[in-house]
């Protein structure tokens, strides 16, 4: 009974923290290859609405996928083959990881309420105004070693399928070691696994999931591959060293003084308001001779012929008449 309880207290540092309210360095417009997203402050007690414009026709077009019902009454949806009539209702909560947070960055889990039965956790790190996927967390008594989180294909109107595989990173002097961890039914533990000369976590927790990096009962990591050249500007960090991330490019970025309702409807506006210019010709224009009188001497004396082209004139003028 004490050791269960031992345990559930310490899952209460590991795991993410139950937050209602998003925090402060989420709210605003971001911006990224395929979409807005937009975290509106909740001016009610209600879990903020995910708010999410779909990038269609080649960034051509903005779709209002996700939004709050009263967004409708603000500002009128188009009726077009691009929009459905009604947007979809994501409800959004945000789940620090306590470990993660620092002045320069954040990092946590955001969990999108879809229904009664669909949800999902998105680990994201927020750091110098801009939303990362695949990020580590520093652990806070061996500094070498960062733990991983789940990756996604980020903020979507849809649940994703779960993550199978995470990993752990461990700098040393020989380079970095990029720890394998599996999705496993296992119960979580604390317990620690050799790699080499060096212990990682046994067990990973991330967006609601427990990975596993050994088989069964053992101690050892499974698999353990050689590790990798270590240069620290092929990473971003946040400034505390405490999160360090792999993407090369950031999944979004904060739009600067962009934060409101009516911020994000002036770029629907000024998005869908553009007109692209007609395709170029696939051949270009010439002064064709269709040799008419050839035609017309080849055709003469054909019946068929000269019921189709008698069709042709109760239909409309040919080529020839208008002079082409």
């Amino acid at each position: 009974m004490k050791k269960g309880f031992l345990v559930s207290l310490a899952l209460l540092f590991i795991w993410p923290v139950f937050s209602l309210d998003l925090p402060e360095s989420l709210y605003g417009i971001w911006e990224g290859k395929d979409r807005y997203v937009f975290f509106e402050k909740s001016q009610t007690d209600e879990n903020p609405s995910l708010v999410i414009l779909l990038k269609e026709y080649y960034g051509w077009y903005l779709d209002r996928a996700a939004e709050p019902e009263s967004y409708a009454q603000k500002e009128a949806r188009s009726r077009n083959a691009a929009s459905p009539r009604k947007a979809e209702q994501v409800s959004v909560t945000f789940e620090p990881i306590s470990r993660a947070d620092s002045l320069s960055g954040r990092a946590g889990e955001l969990v999108l309420d879809f229904s009664r039965w669909q949800k999902n956790r998105i680990a994201i790190a927020i750091v110098d105004e801009k939303i990362y996927l695949n990020f580590f967390i520093q652990d806070e008594e061996d500094k070498n070693y960062y733990r991983g989180n789940a990756s996604s294909d980020g903020i979507k109107i849809s649940p994703q399928p779960k993550d199978e595989n995470i990993g752990g990173l461990y700098i040393t002097s020989d380079g970095i070691y990029d720890v394998r961890y599996w999705l496993s039914e296992m119960d979580y533990s604390e317990e620690k696994a050799l790699v080499k000369d060096f212990y990682v976590d046994k067990h990973l927790y991330s967006c609601g999931n427990n990975y596993s990096a050994t088989s069964g009962r053992s101690n050892k990591v499974r698999n353990v591959v050689a590790p990798m050249p270590y240069n620290e500007e092929n990473y971003i960090f946040s400034d505390d060293k405490k999160i360090i991330i792999t993407d090369k490019e950031p999944y979004l970025t904060r739009l600067a003084d962009r934060e409101t309702f009516e911020d994000l409807m002036q770029i629907v506006m000024e998005a869908n308001s553009r007109v692209k210019a007609p395709a170029k010709p696939p051949f270009p224009p010439a002064n064709l001779d269709w040799h008419w009188d050839l035609i017309d001497q080849l055709e003469k004396g054909n019946l068929i012929i000269e019921q189709v082209r008698q069709r042709q004139k109760d239909f409309g003028l040919r080529g020839k008449d208008l002079g082409r």
